[in-house]
């Protein structure tokens, strides 16, 4: 996975959006409201991830209710199986019952089904870390490159937080 941690680029417009900052993520394609957090301007904004611990370096990305960001990952080989980790956290912005939805497909098959994603503190907290996510197992059809999709399903003021993503090669059972 290309810039996994999202550190590579780094997002100077409050609050963050990527079609105000370059309109890039590098590595990676979006639609809708996303973007990395915090912003840097002069010193560091969290618009959206205003809670948790950021598991690796100092930003996350963030898609804002309905959007996707992907990335086409190459190097799968037929018959081997896998399996795509990540951090997820939900904003808080003092609602936290009002949550997210998020899924996960890989080559487009749901490694992820739709499920809310929940503050892991309270806002402004940022000591707790990050819900750590591993998917279903998916076994590659074919060798070569497959597209990661997560996807966020509710479009009432919410944003899904991630970070440190990965995948995983397993081994044989």
């Amino acid at each position: 996975v290309e810039n996994p941690g999202f550190e590579t680029g780094t997002f100077k417009v409050y609050p963050g959006y990527a079609r105000q900052n370059g309109d890039a993520i590098p590595g990676w394609k979006y639609e809708g409201s996303v973007g990395i957090n915090p912003v840097f301007a002069p010193k560091p904004k969290h618009a959206f991830s205003d809670n948790g611990h950021i598991p690796e370096g100092r930003q996350v990305a963030f898609l804002q209710n309905c959007g996707t960001l992907s990335q086409e990952i190459a190097g799968f080989e037929q018959g081997k199986r896998y399996r795509v980790c990540f951090r997820e956290n939900a904003r808080h912005n003092n609602a936290p019952d009002r949550n997210p939805r998020l899924r996960v497909t890989l080559g487009g098959e749901v490694v992820v089904s739709e499920h809310a994603v929940l503050p892991v503190t309270r806002i402004d907290d940022h000591t707790v870390p990050y819900a750590r996510v591993e998917s279903a197992v998916f076994t590659a059809p074919r060798d070569g490159a497959f597209e990661l999709v997560f996807e966020t399903t509710f479009p009432d003021r919410v944003a899904v937080l991630l970070d440190q993503i990965t995948i995983e090669e397993l081994p044989e059972p």
